[in-house]
């Protein structure tokens, strides 16, 4: 039986959201950035913001260029957050199977419930209209429909702001033909190149392609490419209640200026640890590799390395021993970074490490419960190691949002 997949994108999200929050910023051009909000990229544009061609990631200096009249405002995750959670409540009164892909952008399989609304465009119609109604006019969504995720998120780009658009099977191979490769998710310039040597450019040309050149160029991804090419895609939508375990845990910053200087950009790193840290004893993991790097512009190349332990650990110091011997092997060691953050892997589930033998890694450990204990209360700034710490102004200076991994939404 042919699936009905549906793709939700929320339209300029945090912009819009701080634009149903304030009708003061409502049909101007407003700008959501980190903080200092001088300082940094743009993480969202609101709708007449990206008429001017803002883009997220853009830094702020770039965006003023475009548009000398951009309102900039601090970006809110908490606020953020609370929205979701309400959009995706809306949302499970339609299905149950919703896959959470980030703060603004859902999957669901209606392929039961679609009948009961006279089909799945009736349906999409439904949800913008309880968005508009619960949510505010300034909260929309734009809704991609066909027979698999791919597709689905390809033509809800297309139908931006605030659309609905199908894939009728009917016209899928005019679709095939006049998309280029680079518009599928997951296809960067790196693919893009290696697929334009073997005369690809478009998907109809990927589905023509013998899978066995396929295979040998890309390996198991070779497989992902074929199907597409012929407008498939047989992955599964896997509803929030039944995520899988988290294969790694990581966290990254983008520094202002004045926070860049090697020694500014290291102590924020040790705060990234603990934040890691934190964040695997939360879930009852331990791990035993860590990936270190940094760039040395925003949008430049990376430069990282990664090391196993020899014990597995939920320790922020050991992350962060264990990154500075990693930063020590990479062959450049620059004054100031824009980027620096890490990620952990290999993780084992805690219940199974012996319990340190040594007093004082058990003193470490029921330190750290303890500090998990009041952070959890308090807010992460109530307590923290002091070789982490900068000026009271760094909350304001290292901007960043949640991930929607560390957020609950099978609640209520």
């Amino acid at each position: 039986m042919p699936r009905t997949i549906l793709h939700l994108d929320m339209d300029s999200y945090f912009a819009s959201v701080e634009q149903q929050a304030n009708p003061s910023l409502r049909g101007l051009p407003v700008g959501i950035t980190g903080k200092p909000i001088e300082s940094t990229i743009i993480v969202t544009a609101s709708r007449e913001g990206k008429k001017f061609g803002l883009k997220a990631g853009m830094p702020v200096w770039e965006a003023k260029k475009l548009c000398p009249q951009l309102i900039l405002y601090p970006g809110d995750a908490s606020k953020y957050l609370a929205l979701t959670q309400r959009f995706i409540d809306i949302l499970k009164r339609y299905t149950p199977m919703i896959e959470v892909s980030s703060i603004d952008e859902v999957y669901m399989d209606i392929t039961k419930e679609a009948p009961h609304y006279g089909g799945a465009v009736r349906l999409a119609q439904s949800i913008q209209r309880d968005f508009k109604n619960e949510l505010g006019k300034y909260i929309t969504a734009t809704i991609g429909i066909a027979d698999n995720k791919t597709f689905a998120k390809l033509i809800a780009k297309r139908h931006k702001p605030n659309g609905i658009g199908f894939v009728d099977p009917e016209e899928l191979p005019e679709l095939l033909a006049t998309t280029q490769v680079t518009e599928i998710c997951g296809i960067g310039r790196r693919i893009e190149k290696r697929l334009s040597r073997l005369g690809i450019w478009t998907l109809a040309q990927l589905g023509q392609c013998p899978l066995s050149i396929l295979k040998s160029e890309f390996g198991v991804h070779g497989l992902f490419y074929k199907a597409v090419g012929m407008g498939q895609d047989p992955t599964p939508v896997v509803p929030y209640t039944e995520i899988p375990p988290p294969k790694s845990v990581g966290h990254s910053r983008t520094l202002p200026p004045d926070i860049r200087p090697r020694e500014m950009a290291l102590t924020v790193l040790r705060g990234l640890c603990d934040l890691v840290a934190s964040r695997l004893r939360k879930h009852g993991y331990m791990a035993r590799t860590v990936h270190c790097g940094f760039s040395l512009e925003v949008m430049s190349g990376h430069y990282g390395k990664q090391t196993t332990l020899a014990l597995p650990t939920d320790d922020g110091a050991t992350l962060y021993e264990a990154c500075m011997r990693i930063l020590s092997q990479i062959p450049i060691h620059p004054e100031s970074m824009a980027r620096i953050g890490l990620s952990t892997s290999n993780l084992v589930d805690e219940k199974g490490v012996p319990i340190p033998l040594l007093a004082e890694d058990q003193t470490r450990r029921r330190l750290n419960r303890a500090v998990d204990v009041i952070q959890s209360r308090f807010g992460n700034s109530a307590i923290q190691v002091a070789a982490a710490a900068l000026p009271r102004k760094l909350p304001e200076h290292v901007g960043g949002f949640a991930e929607t991994s560390t957020f609950d939404f099978s609640s209520n």
